[in-house]
């Protein structure tokens, strides 16, 4: 009977990849806590986004040049209107329209054609209002056409072009027209030694208006330094038309800035809420057990409560028509209520929100706190982030060092096997070598005895 040694055939190599693998978990998980702090730092980075589209839309109820939206409103818009650009007032004011502002144009006789028939060689001078005179060489042979493009080429503040009358027999005729309007449009054309004769089309004027009952002008039909804050555009004049004008509250976009503060303050408060342990909220978010959330959002609370000792009108939002749901902690506005609280007192509801003599409004403390929370040195959510990314740098470290002592474990094992597998080979061949002669040997000589 043979002799035989289970299992020195060979080793599975299955055995030496689970070995492997086993070496490979603690790799694993740590991949697995890097990135659960990848998805935290992204969702407190989404949180900073929320929080600036907040401050953004609060900026426009912090101060009174931010709260305070006005508009123009005129009698006759087809006749003047208006558009507030800067800083301006509550008023009224009554305008007629004697005359607009007009462009000088000069026009010239007729020719036959525009690029055909020559207008005579020679000099052709002309004269602008406060610049010295232009000088204009007309060579033999030039047209209508060749004279306009030099006038253009030449770029003095005029304008040349050859327009068709369809007055026969002689339609084509040069227009030249003061880039200009006002009392410096001024021109005049010397044609000198050429067959061209300008003829004044139009007379340069400024604008002809009457600004409660006084006298103004302008080279152009604009007036943007009359009333401060306020421009004012000319369409046509109406002589004996009186336009009232009025520069008042401009209660739809005060509502659209106070409404776009809620929805942003709102947008804060989901994302708190998702980020909750709440089991009826549904699965918790990745900034469960974040002290960071719960801190924006108590200190954003805090920020809409009255400050002791604020003598305004209205003293909470409640009072104007924005109430705080008490399931979900939203707030939410009562449009016409809100309108109506601006209607009544617009300069209390602006000191609700305002900083003023009254004290710091709620859009002041919330941009405070808004602007806290970036700072790059202290702020909670920069903090935040820094402090994450320093935990992802460092894990990245370790999951670099894990993996080198893998590498260098699994060489190791596979080294360690390939030797053991060789012994093992050796040794089954010994067993071989033996079982043959040892086994060989004891049947002969039981035959000889």
């Amino acid at each position: 009977m043979g002799m035989r040694i289970p299992g020195m055939s060979g080793i599975d190599p299955k055995m030496v990849d689970k070995l492997v693998e086993a070496e490979k978990i603690p790799v694993e998980q740590a991949k697995k806590r890097r990135e659960k702090i990848v998805e935290e730092k992204a969702e407190v980075e989404k949180l900073g986004k929320i929080l600036s589209e907040l401050e953004t839309s609060v900026t426009g109820l912090k101060t009174k040049s931010d709260f305070y939206k006005l508009k123009v409103e005129s009698s006759h818009p087809d006749i003047l209107e208006g558009a507030i650009e800067g800083i301006a007032q509550l008023g009224s004011y009554e305008f007629e329209v004697r005359g607009m502002a007009r462009n000088e144009k000069e026009l010239a006789f007729g020719f036959p054609d525009k690029d055909s028939t020559a207008v005579g060689f020679g000099y052709m001078e002309i004269e602008r209002e406060g610049m010295e005179n232009a000088e204009i060489v007309v060579e033999p042979g030039a047209t209508l056409q060749d004279v306009a493009q030099q006038i253009n080429d030449a770029e003095l503040g005029v304008r040349a072009m050859v327009v068709n009358t369809k007055y026969n027999p002689d339609s084509f005729r040069l227009l030249v027209v003061s880039d200009k309007s006002g009392r410096e449009s001024k021109i005049h054309i010397d044609e000198d030694t050429t067959f061209l004769e300008f003829k004044e089309q139009v007379t340069g004027r400024g604008l002809d208006v009457l600004f409660e009952d006084v006298p103004v002008t302008d080279d152009d039909n604009t007036l943007d330094e009359l009333v401060d804050g306020v421009k004012f555009n000319i369409k046509r004049s109406e002589p004996g038309t009186r336009i009232q004008v009025n520069v008042t509250y401009d209660m739809d976009k005060t509502v659209e800035g106070i409404a776009a503060f809620i929805e942003k303050y709102n947008e804060v408060v989901r994302f708190s809420a998702e980020q909750s342990k709440n089991p009826q909220a549904g699965e918790p978010g990745k900034l469960s057990g974040d002290y960071s959330v719960k801190q924006v959002m108590r200190t954003l609370q805090n920020a809409l409560f009255p400050v002791n000792g604020q003598s305004t009108k209205f003293q909470t939002l409640a009072e104007i028509g924005i109430n705080t749901n008490p399931k979900t902690g939203e707030l939410q506005m009562d449009d016409a209520k809100v309108r109506s609280a601006l209607s009544d007192n617009y300069d209390a509801v602006a000191q609700l929100f305002i900083r003023s003599k009254t004290g710091d409004g709620i859009g002041e403390r919330v941009a405070e706190k808004l602007k806290s929370f970036r700072d790059p040195a202290s702020g909670l959510v920069r903090g935040r982030v820094k402090g994450l990314d320093s935990v992802i740098a460092n894990q990245d470290k370790d999951i670099a060092r894990r993996e080198r002592n893998v590498e260098e474990r699994e060489q190791a094992i596979r080294r360690r096997f390939m030797s053991l597998e060789s012994q093992m080979s050796g040794l089954k061949q010994q067993g071989d070598f033996l079982s043959q002669r040892f086994g060989g040997g004891g049947g002969q000589s039981q035959g000889g005895g």
